[in-house]
């Protein structure tokens, strides 16, 4: 990733931790009881936080996106265990919208199939973006299911919720840059419309695809699709969940 991939990279991932500071803040100036300069202070970081996210939806992403800079050199990258950072690093925003966000790893061939080659800060970017779009575009109290497997020759990382769903028009023009199709979040959290086109740019550039499954008012599945590092092993076809679930409540979805 150049230099200046990794500044739309970092630029998208800052605005989570804002949101989540708004969020915070927004809750704890509800309490009446709360002294005078504690308030001002809430108010300053709740301030600071919206004026830090105004800037950013004022930064040009599109035009980073172009640079030819040469690649950076691929290597190993677990899927599995930068799914499980990214969805650590989601629970507080869930918390907010008292959502549930759950990771299952489906360890079919062994410890190491679910093993890309590639750029770790793109693909964690790539994974970042789908998770953050379930969070913003669900309402509150629902689930969000996030799962990564081993099919065949592709490692599969999956992200599956409740929201209300895409039309096929609207999943058409999905993956276009600065594209804004279909609801709205659903929490005033600010869409840009460069996060899927960042995650198609990421999967072609690691010889892979993303690709959605909704229908309108029943939810979606977005997948990211990935050549695994390894031919898969035929002599084993049972999946191994052993310690591969993180915030696992029994009321978050089932993902196919």
């Amino acid at each position: 990733m150049d230099p200046l991939e990794k500044l739309v990279a970092i630029t998208h991932d800052v605005k989570s931790p804002l949101l989540a500071i708004k969020r915070l803040s927004e809750g704890l100036l509800d309490h009446s009881s709360l002294d005078e300069g504690v308030r001002r202070r809430l108010e300053l970081i709740h301030e600071s936080a919206a004026e830090a996210s105004e800037h950013l939806d004022e930064f040009n992403l599109s035009s980073t996106l172009n640079s030819g800079a040469e690649d950076h050199p691929p290597e190993s990258v677990d899927v599995a265990t930068v799914a499980r950072k990214v969805v650590n690093g989601f629970q507080t925003q869930a918390e907010c919208k008292a959502q549930t966000l759950r990771c299952t790893v489906s360890h079919a061939e062994g410890p190491s199939d679910c093993t890309v080659q590639g750029d770790p800060l793109q693909l964690r970017e790539a994974m970042n973006n789908l998770v953050s779009n379930a969070l913003k575009f669900s309402p509150e109290e629902s689930a969000i299911g996030v799962s990564v497997r081993r099919s065949g020759d592709t490692v599969v990382f999956s992200v599956t919720d409740d929201g209300p769903g895409l039309t096929d028009e609207e999943q058409e023009r999905l993956f276009e840059p600065l594209c804004n199709v279909g609801p709205e979040p659903t929490d005033g959290e600010d869409s840009t419309g460069v996060g899927l086109y960042i995650v198609r740019r990421i999967a072609e550039n690691h010889e892979g695809r993303v690709e959605v499954e909704s229908e309108k008012g029943e939810g979606s599945t977005f997948r990211l699709l990935l050549p695994a590092a390894s031919p898969p092993c035929p002599s084993r076809t049972h999946p191994d969940h052993s310690g591969a679930e993180l915030s696992a409540p029994s009321s978050a979805s089932a993902l196919s």
